[in-house]
Parts: C-alpha cells; structure tokens; sequence
C-alpha cells in the first residue's frame, strides 16, 4: 500500500538549501505521496528526509505542502502509514481524501438521505409533490445541497491555520405560503448530529409560489388528469390528424406509435400566474428508438395554468392546433370545428436514417474500472478536488499549482437556452433550473472517456422513468459517476521551433494535461465539459453542445411564419434558431492571495509625438497598450464584452506581488474561441431574468451570500423578480470597491444555433471556451524550462 516514488532529496543542510530549491523538493515529496516519516528507505535518505523536514520547519514552511491533498489532522497524522496512502494510477493520476472535499466538496448520497429523512420528520414534509393543496415537499434541483462554509473559515482550515468548519446543508422546501430555504445540520459522519437544528435563511414571501422550481414529472403526473380530459374532448380531430396513437382512447393502436408530452415552462405570462406549456411528441413503434420523438413533434399545444398550490384549481387556459389558436379551451375549438372553424394538418410518420443515428461507437466491454471514492486529485504541478453541484454541476475546488493556490473555486454556473418564436413558440430553459447534473447518465467508457480513466462518484436523487421523464425525491438519493478524470497527450506542441542551422534542427515539447470531462444531459441536449490542467499552468474550459434539436412541426398552410424563426430541415419539421450560453465561476487567489485586483490591457492605435512618416508631414500611428485597474464593481464598469476591433487582455492580479520585471502575478481570462453573447434586449423578460447572459464578463467582490450567478427560480414569471436571489446584476449593483479585494470573476461563452440540415439525426458536436492563463505568474514558461529542474 505504500508508494514510495523515485524523489531528489537534497544532501544539504538546511542553512544551505536554496529557498527555491527547498521548496522543489518538498514539493516533489508531496507529488510522490512519500508518507513522511513511515516509509522505510536507506539511511542516508532517512537522514536527507530529516533535515528536509528541519529546512521546512526553519524556513517556515507551510504545513499542508507535506499531505497531498491539505493539511493533515491531528488524528489523520497519528494513523498508521497505510490509512495515509492514496490511489495512485500509472499514468501519474493520484486520488485521495482532501480538506478541500471535507468542507466544500457537495454532499454524498448518506448526507442527502439524512438531511431529507431528518427535514421530512421535523416539518413534516414530502420528498417529492402530490396533489394535496397543503402539500410540504423538499423541492428542485437543489432541494438538498451543500451550504458553502463562509470562505475565511474554510481557507484558514484548507492552509492549516483554523479548525474544520461544521458541515450545514441548504434545504428548500415548497409549500403553500411560496418557498423556503433553510440551513440544516450540522452533519457529523455522514449523519445528523444529535443537537441538529434548521434555521430559515430566507423571509417568508421573498420567493413566491408562482416562482417555485422546476419539478421534473410531478407537474406533469399532478396535471395528466386534466390534459386526458382535454383530449377526450378534442378526440375527433386529433384521431383525424394524428392516427390511433392516443394511449388515453380505445383505439389506441401501439403499432402506430404513441404520444406523450413534455411540460415546459412559461416565462412570458403576466406578472404573478404561472403557466406551463404542453408540447406532444410521437414516439415511432418499436424498434426505432424511443430518441426519435425529439424530431417528431405535433401541431399540438396546451398551456397550463399552475398558479393556484391547489391542484384542483389549475385549468387550461390556451389551446393551438394545426397552427390555429389560441382557443380560450377545448370546448371552443371544438365548437369551432362544428362549424367547420378547424383545419385538419397532415401529419408524417415516416421514419429511417435520418432520425435515428445509424454509427455507434461501442461502449469498452471492460466496463468502468476506476472507481474512485474521493476527488482530491493531484498530477505533474497540479492539485485540485473534482466535485459536482446537483443543481449547477462540475466544480474544482483549491486548485493548486505547485502548491500555490490559484483558485478556490471554479465552478459551471448554468447553461442558457433561449428560443425563438411568437407567443406560442418563444421559450427559454435555464438548465441549472432543471439539473445540470441529475438527469443525466454514468459516463460510458469507450464513448465517454478513455481507456484508464478514473470515476468520481456524484449524489443523485432524481430517478428517470420509462417514458424519459424523472421523479425527484431526496429522501431516496443514490451515487453515480457523471464525470471522469485521465491524463491526455494532446495532438500538439506546448512549444516547438525550427533552429536555422546545417542541418535544421527541430525540436518541441509534447502537451500533456490532465482532464476533467463532465457530461450534463438535460432533456435533449448533452453538455459535454472539459476542464484541461496543463504543465505550463493553463487551465482550459470548454464546453461542446450535443444530442437532439427541439424541433418544431412544420406546415407553410399552418404556421409560414415559422420560417422567419428557423431552418426548415424537412419539408415539415422546422429547426429555430436559439441560443447555447454558459456561465463560469472562478473565484480567484493569485498565489494564495485573497487581496487581488483587476487589470485590462487594451492594444490601441494612436500619433505619435514628434515622429512622422517618412517623407510627409502625417505623424507616425503606432500601436500601444493602455493599462488600467477598475476601481468598482458596476454594470458597465467591471463587465465587458469582447470585440475583435478593441484587442483587451482581462488579468487578475496581485498588485503586491511583483516580479524583478515590474509585473503583477496574475491569470488572464482569454477566450478560446469566438463567442456570442444575448441578442434579446436588455429588458427582455429572458434577458431580465438570467443577465448573466449579456456579458463575457463580470467582476464583483467576493460575498459568501454570493455563491452562484442564477438562482433555480427564474423559469417562471419572468416579469417578477425574487428579492435577495442569486442574481448577477444585483450583485454588481451596489457598486463596491473591487481594488487589492477578493474578487470573482463571472465568465460567460456561446453560440447561437442557427440549425442546418446536417443536424440531422443529431447535432455535430460544437462549442465554445476559455481560458485561464498565467500572466506574468512565473518568471518564465514553466513547462519549457521549469525552475525547480535546474
């Protein structure tokens, strides 16, 4: 159990022993995992090992440099030697426990269960909705999660300099006087304590019922009855239109197919209802793969009216069909087609290879074989912890190189998708709202992630269905692995030149990275997200769009208008443009340093001074760099939009700390590719309710009450607003000072999806990223010639 790698230890004593060198191999011991003190080596190593550990202790060292993954605790550092040891892989991938994943890392399935059983036996609540008007439930996708410790609690216990913080869970519940969230705990080995208490964190009437979230089927189940009562009534036109593919009629014929909804929310109804709208797909008779429905929508539309928290009161309050309508109910448009009011479309159930993929990748027979039970990884320079939220997804906490923080947090935030459309048509989905994380699938190896990749194991509560829907339920939560780790040698070169010489000498370095890959699915989208720790110090994001279009039935006599929306890809299916937009978080320490500034670089062209072309009197242009720190935080003022004619480098740095150069230490934010921003106006009801969608980005001061850019209640009521939410433009309201502070940095990146033929049967992957990159961080490119090597 005990790995014990090839290590330089210094034959010096520690008066001689060059801080940068001392610091290299100390460094070097933490990368191996050498459990100090218990491994059994020669005695003239045993003897270097001593008075290593003596340079550490005189030069002041701190303590954490000696556990690979954060300070040891008192009884973790009287543990025998194997209880130390951590998983190593032989590709150089190591896995252990961490500080960082003991205070920040997101709740496991033992936690959730505790915190909802414990919650559902104080307050008498549900883990998932019914159909009573009085009904309690633990609700959303973040219905239990981690309540993030205060931020100097948890780096002073990450840097070894403070007790552990108490580990609280967030708890929303919804009932009928709107929603709820409190802090539940503390939780002590993975149950509640004894002297466990829930403190409300919100004010009764800051989040009203309308603004509830997204609940995955119980909406749907709680409203069937009445959608099978509004098909009885229009039976007739649709058996006309459609076939026998009703499951709710008698002539039901599955060989033709079936039909099931998919509830949508409505963020354009006036302020204080809610409406979820009901689209219909046709499922293709087996064996076409149920998949299929995504582009086999039908000329059908209900909405939904949802305000009432009793059920029994909820009504349809619009109908369309065959692109007419709207119709107050079924019983007007049925009185409509009695007078002969009502147009009968024609509808195709053609199938074949074009929505369906015929090319498959086959999984690895071996299955998934790494299976981790911790996320503190550590690889070549780096050291981080792999976590995922249940609502937002992928985060890496304490990110480190060589020791040095970088980051405390880098974590997705939501993932926006607006569509066009009339009033009918136009939608959006904040994807954080539904799960970035729990609606999705262990990843598969062999399509997923590579040979020799390694597991994290992530908390997931919802449970999907048959039909595709999923039922949410945190008292029954279970593990999967939604995210893989491995090392990469990427397709080209950190560096490589071609020497002018007899004969030409070329000569490179090959780009080896460490990458976590998290795949999100929701509904019929994949997010497919990989973070890339790379030797030089860049930290790459990227995340790719895939899966299925949500199509639109097609008909020029029904809805021509459609074709002002989108690409009409079938003679009658239509593909609408919309939008594919993330959000980051990145929360800054340069070094460990939490005083950071930010710096923009802007290239410029201007006249010079007494320098003129030669041969006129035209004064010389030359480009030139204005640097500038921003003072406040600001819309307008910390929040930028990159343009191609105005070239800015964005740097986060330590003003303090410089090198003989005169430069700060820092990180740039660059983008990676080209990327879009919202196209709506600003006073668009989807621009207003997630405008972390106006900027590339966004820098506040940091606030422990400031932990995510959208809260899960924006789906709904787009025209009201939650007081006290998460909310990126009223964190940059209040217009703080944000020099020599701890800053956060909100990063934004997307595209639009104008649809083409070619996304058929499925979209091609595509994309957008960033990235992270040191700036003037070391004194020179690390991975070409690393300090602690020469």
């Amino acid at each position: 159990g005990i790995v014990c790698s090839s290590v330089r230890i210094p034959h010096l004593p520690p008066g001689m022993l060059p801080p940068q060198k001392m610091y290299t191999e100390v460094r070097t011991l933490q990368q191996s995992r050498l459990p100090l003190g218990l491994v059994a080596c020669s005695s003239a190593a045993a003897g270097a090992l001593a008075a290593l550990v003596a340079a550490v202790v005189i030069h002041g060292n701190a303590p954490w440099l000696f556990e690979p993954f954060g300070p040891a605790t008192p009884a973790a550092a009287a543990a025998p030697a194997v209880a130390s040891c951590t998983r190593m892989s032989v590709s150089g991938l190591k896995f252990g426990p961490s500080r960082a994943e003991e205070v920040l890392g997101e709740l496991n399935a033992a936690e959730v269960k505790a915190v909802a059983t414990w919650f559902s036996a104080e307050f008498g609540a549900t883990g998932m909705r019914n159909a009573s008007k009085d009904c309690l439930w633990i609700a959303g996708p973040s219905a239990v999660e981690l309540l993030i410790p205060p931020k100097t609690d948890s780096v002073a216990y990450l840097d070894g300099k403070g007790p552990k913080p108490p580990r609280f869970a967030r708890v929303t519940a919804v009932g009928p006087a709107g929603v709820d969230e409190y802090r539940v705990g503390p939780i002590e080995g993975g149950k509640m304590a004894a002297r466990a208490t829930a403190k409300q964190l919100t004010n009764k009437g800051d989040i009203p019922y309308v603004k509830r979230p997204t609940e995955n089927s119980a909406d749907s189940l709680i409203g069937e009855g009445l959608v099978n009562r509004t098909f009885k009534i229009m039976e007739p036109v649709l058996v006309a239109s459609f076939g026998n593919v009703f499951p709710q009629f008698a002539g039901f014929d599955p060989k033709e197919g079936s039909v099931d909804q998919i509830f949508r929310n409505d963020a354009l109804g006036p302020p204080g209802q809610r409406a979820d709208i009901l689209i219909f797909q046709w499922f293709p008779p087996a064996p076409v793969r149920p998949e299929a429905a995504w582009l086999h929508p039908l000329p059908l539309t209900i909405k939904l009216n949802s305000t009432s928290s009793d059920p029994a009161q909820w009504a349809v309050s619009a109908v369309w069909f065959c692109g007419q309508g709207p119709f107050n109910s079924a019983a007007e448009l049925m009185e409509s087609h009695k007078h002969g009011g009502i147009r009968i479309c024609p509808f195709s159930k053609e199938t074949g290879i074009w929505d369906v993929p015929q090319r498959v990748t086959p999984k690895d027979p071996a299955g998934r074989q790494n299976l981790e039970t911790n996320g503190g990884v550590a690889w070549g320079p780096w050291n981080f912890t792999v976590t995922q939220r249940p609502s937002t997804g992928a985060a890496l906490l304490d990110v480190r190189f060589r020791g040095e923080r970088v980051l405390y947090e880098l974590a997705l935030q939501d993932a926006f998708a607006a569509y066009s459309g009339n009033e009918k048509s136009q939608f959006f989905y904040s994807d954080a709202a539904w799960s970035l994380s729990q609606l999705s699938a262990s990843l598969e190896p062999g399509v997923d992630c590579p040979e020799g990749a390694h597991y994290v194991p992530v908390t997931n509560w919802f449970h999907i269905l048959p039909g595709g829907t999923a039922v949410a339920d945190p008292t029954n939560p279970r593990e999967f692995y939604p995210v893989c780790v491995f090392e990469w040698i990427e397709d080209h070169t950190i560096w490589r030149h071609m020497q002018n010489s007899n004969p030409l000498d070329v000569r490179g370095l090959v780009r080896k990275t460490v990458v976590v890959r998290s795949i999100a699915t929701v509904g019929n989208y994949d997010y497919i997200t990989d973070i890339k720790l790379r030797e030089d110090g860049e930290i790459e994001v990227k995340t790719r769009f895939a899966g299925f279009i949500e199509a639109r039935h097609f008909d020029p006599k029904g809805n021509p208008e459609e074709m002002n929306f989108s690409t009409i890809i079938r003679p009658d299916l239509a593909g609408p443009v919309h939008s594919h937009l993330v959000n980051w978080k990145a929360d800054f320490d340069i070094a460990g340093v939490r005083s950071n500034a930010f710096q923009t670089i802007k290239v410029k062209a201007g006249p010079l001074t007494n320098s003129k072309f030669a041969g006129t009197q035209e004064p010389m242009i030359s480009k030139y760099l204005e640097r500038e720190y921003v003072e406040r935080e600001g819309i307008g003022k910390s929040t930028f939009v990159a343009a191609p004619q105005h070239p800015t480098v964005w740097s986060v740095v330590d003003r303090q700390a410089t090198s003989a150069a005169g430069n700060p230490r820092g990180y740039a934010i660059a983008l990676a590719s080209w990327s879009n921003t919202q196209v709506l106006p600003d006073d668009h009801p989807f621009t207003r309710a997630v405008p972390l969608t106006k900027y590339h980005l966004a820098i506040t001061k940091h606030h422990d009450d400031e932990y995510r850019s959208t809260s899960p209640y924006v789906q709904y009521d787009g025209a009201q607003t939650v007081k006290n939410t998460q909310d990126l433009d009223r964190f940059l309201s209040d217009g703080e000072a944000i020099i020599d502070e701890d800053i956060v940095a909100w990063i934004g990146v997307g595209r639009e999806h104008i649809v083409r033929q070619e996304d058929l049967p499925l979209v091609s992957n595509f994309g957008a990223g960033f990235s992270l990159v040191p700036w003037n961080f070391f004194m020179q490119n690390v991975a070409a010639s690393p300090p602690w090597e020469a």
